[in-house]
């Protein structure tokens, strides 16, 4: 009895593990943000952390990645857009990583909405994304960016691992010695 209870909420706590890490990622998004905000915000310019590498820099971001479409009047209205609809796509997608019990699927997706709520919380409250870490690559600045940011890329990097090596139909799946019925 003992046992059935221990695996059972061993099983909840698995399959909540996504949700946490989507929460997890979106608030401490949302912490490092404010912070950050409020220290650096009436400063403005930037603090060196590591020279010639490592700096934090307030700005306000109205585009997307590298600053696109910031310019456009409605680039605010249909970032919002886009970010509701691509939501909406990986709640949908999470569904279909969960029938299919692709665990690292699950996760992955968890940590690219974690980084898409992150952002679109800013866009909703400010019109724009805050970001602040800025890296210095010899005379090459990349764009300023933050948490958000970097759980996206981590997430899509994951995806990618997923359906090139991990998924079923993988494109560099192993197939442990193993005939495919496709290749007979």
């Amino acid at each position: 009895m003992q046992r059935i209870r221990a695996n059972r909420f061993g099983r909840i706590i698995l399959e909540l593990l996504p949700l946490f890490i989507v929460i997890v990622c979106t608030v401490l998004d949302q912490i490092t943000k404010t912070c950050f905000k409020n220290l650096y915000f009436e400063k403005g310019g930037s603090t060196q952390v590591i020279k010639n590498f490592f700096y934090l820099t307030y700005t306000v971001n109205t585009g997307a990645a590298w600053s696109f479409l910031a310019d456009v009047s409605w680039g605010q209205t249909f970032f919002k857009i886009l970010t509701a609809v691509s939501l909406v796509l990986f709640v949908l997608f999470y569904i279909y990583a969960f029938k299919r019990n692709y665990k690292w699927l699950k996760y992955s997706i968890a940590i690219v909405v974690g980084g898409t709520l992150g952002n679109f919380i800013d866009r909703l409250s400010f019109n724009g994304v805050t970001d602040f870490i800025s890296l210095v690559f010899g005379d090459y600045y990349f764009p300023v960016f933050n948490l958000a940011d970097s759980f996206l890329t981590v997430g899509v990097i994951m995806l990618i691992v997923h359906f090139l090596f991990l998924d079923e139909s993988a494109l560099f799946k192993k197939n442990n010695g193993k005939e495919n019925d496709s290749n007979r």
